[in-house]
């Protein structure tokens, strides 16, 4: 033991004993900021205090965190001036040596489930719940929106064999949506639940039949009122994927939404709105009135 305390004195003062600079030691800082966690490691595997009885252990390798990092700040884990782990930031969780956005990260084409996880098809499990498939990926790579593998009918029931309606019963013009007057600007359009806000808002289920249809669908009590019709720019990426998204579809049990055509929320002009048909290659504005599309929903993650 009295070995052990000569090491203390050593580490803090950077002197041995008898030497003539002796006088110069100052006050050893505690065995915690040295570099030891209090532990009941035992006698022969730690150190004792010479500041008290506890018995201290070195800091193990996992102590290696500053917790300075974005999004992070010190936690109770701490050894020395390091952490074995930090708190994280609201909307963030501690993943891997960093804090992460709660929001998954996942590549369109792979499954979506109600429990927030995703997972390529090959690992599709049915001890999980889809919610989904991921159509769209936000440009920072977190988060985006997922598309339920089935159509809807009027009353936000899902279907499987497609049920045709009207983008609206009118022909006014949702005049807090941009008009996209080409497919150039359709294409640049991803706001799906922006724009469905701004229709629903405008009129009720008989005047939008498509949004409210969206509105409507509830496949679980936490998403409900949250899904939307998708925007232009949402199904020309489904066209662009639509092989590992179609695949997934299937991987599921979805329905054969790749046959007929879809409405998007995004507006052409008070007459027309934009619609696709999923496995091909093109964009197209429609009739609203006229028009009997079906309706797929998107939801963001």
């Amino acid at each position: 033991m009295r070995n052990q305390y000569i090491l203390l004195s050593t580490v803090c003062c950077g002197l041995f004993f008898g030497t003539e600079a002796w006088a110069q030691c100052v006050a050893t800082k505690d065995c915690a900021t040295l570099g030891y966690k209090q532990s009941s490691c035992g006698s022969g595997k730690g150190i004792k205090c010479p500041f008290g009885e506890a018995w201290y252990c070195p800091c193990d390798e996992s102590y290696k965190y500053t917790c300075t990092g974005a999004n992070e700040s010190p936690s109770d884990s701490k050894c020395g001036d390091k952490y074995s782990m930090c708190n994280c930031a609201t909307g963030t969780h501690w993943d891997n040596g960093s804090c992460v956005s709660d929001r998954a990260s996942c590549s369109v084409g792979w499954v979506y489930y109600t429990d927030g996880t995703c997972s390529v098809p090959a690992a599709y499990t049915t001890s999980k719940t889809v919610l989904g498939i991921v159509v769209y990926v936000n440009p920072d790579g977190i988060g985006g929106q997922i598309m339920a593998p089935w159509w809807l009918d009027q009353n936000g029931n899902r279907s499987s064999s497609g049920v045709g309606m009207k983008w609206s019963t009118n022909y006014n013009d949702v005049l807090e949506l941009p008009n996209m007057t080409t497919d150039t600007l359709a294409e640049a359009d991803f706001n799906s639940c922006g724009n469905t806000d701004k229709i629903v808002a405008a009129g009720d289920a008989s005047t939008y039949p498509a949004a409210w249809a969206t509105r409507k669908y509830a496949p679980t009590a936490e998403t409900k009122g949250k899904w939307c019709l998708p925007a232009a720019g949402v199904l020309r990426n489904i066209q662009k994927n639509w092989s590992a998204i179609g695949q997934a579809v299937s991987k599921v049990g979805g329905a054969s939404i790749s046959s007929g055509w879809v409405w998007s929320s995004s507006e052409g002009s008070n007459n027309y709105a934009w619609n696709a048909g999923l496995n091909n290659s093109v964009l197209s504005s429609n009739d609203k009135i006229y028009g009997n599309n079906y309706v797929v929903p998107v939801l963001a993650f």
